[in-house]
């Protein structure tokens, strides 16, 4: 006598696919973003941070050093689920430190020289 009925395991094989199509778009999409090394800072003033800089994080820019309006995630996938928290980062972009400020849903707002 079976347990469940003949469409149990059916149902099940057919909602992986949905999922799997859906990580794929987002590598895809992501395929261009540029990385930079950053830390996530709670001052306003990331700039003062003097430790060092040790998470990776990538950005849907064209070029190395985010801009405005450009989307920080923490993986290399275009997922709104990984986008960065609002805040200050600190960021180090061919060789040069940054201030980041992120907005909601990972959306930078500004990007500042750090001058010390």
């Amino acid at each position: 006598m079976a347990l469940g009925n003949a469409n149990t395991s059916a149902q099940a094989r057919g909602k992986a696919k949905p999922v799997m199509v859906k990580r794929r778009k987002e590598v895809v999409m992501a395929k261009n973003y540029n990385s930079l090394t950053s830390s996530p800072m709670n001052a306003s003033d990331a700039c003062g941070f003097r430790g060092s800089l040790h998470k990776t994080f990538y950005h849907s820019g064209s070029s190395a050093l985010p801009s405005r309006s450009d989307v920080v995630y923490s993986t290399k996938r275009a997922n709104r689920k990984t986008a960065l928290e609002a805040g200050h980062y600190k960021i180090l972009v061919g060789g040069a430190n940054y201030n980041m400020v992120i907005a909601a849903n990972g959306v930078v707002s500004r990007v500042d020289v750090c001058r010390r």
